[in-house]
């Protein structure tokens, strides 16, 4: 098993990091995107710290004695099925803030009932772009509901780091405790995408 430190920026005002930047962080383990399928990611809880521990094994029974795991991934390369886990680290500092602009996102996209439409490139990466885009579809689907929408998992065919023709097509709402949406890419189906409601 492979453990490395790593370390995560905070977006904007938000006191945790981004289901995003935990997702691109897991992948990105020394293979090409190209090469990575049947890719699934679940967030457990939020991540407040800016360094985390990251666990990389081919033997999913290395994992089984970790405690508080705060995301897990895994994915196929050549044949071969890796696991990862991300463990959330205490840090004296305060982290490092960038921006990011969800609405240079929003701007570009087009609703039409329980779908949303990627209308120009987009300035982000493939799975910032898809979960603004999710948001906002919820924010809309949805808006009596009290509360944050949360990235929570998504299953995915293939790597994916297109950034235009992209779309999500609303599916389920299992009582606001998760819900789940079509990823389409330049028309064909590639996986889904799910969210969960945190109330105020």
């Amino acid at each position: 098993m492979k453990v490395r430190q790593v370390r995560f920026q905070f977006k904007g005002a938000r006191q945790y990091i981004q289901g995003p930047d935990l997702f691109n962080k897991m992948i990105d383990v020394g293979y090409p995107i190209e090469r990575l399928s049947n890719i699934r990611f679940h967030a457990h809880h939020f991540v407040c710290s800016p360094l985390a521990q990251m666990y990389l094994t081919s033997n999913r029974e290395d994992l089984n004695g970790l405690e508080d795991i705060s995301a897990r991934c895994q994915f196929d390369v050549d044949r071969t099925t890796c696991w990862v886990a991300l463990k959330q680290l205490a840090a004296d500092e305060a982290g490092e803030r960038c921006d990011f602009d969800e609405d240079r996102i929003i701007s570009l996209c087009r609703l039409r009932g329980e779908t949303i439409t990627l209308t120009e490139p987009s300035p982000f990466s493939f799975i910032e772009t898809i979960v603004s885009m999710n948001k906002h579809l919820h924010q809309n689907l949805f808006p009596e509901a009290g509360g944050k929408w949360i990235f929570t998992r998504v299953d995915l065919d293939a790597g994916c780091e297109k950034r235009e023709k992209l779309e999500l097509h609303f599916k389920h709402n299992m009582q606001y405790r998760l819900t789940k949406s079509d990823i389409w890419v330049e028309g064909q189906k590639i996986g889904d995408l799910f969210f969960s409601l945190v109330k105020s």
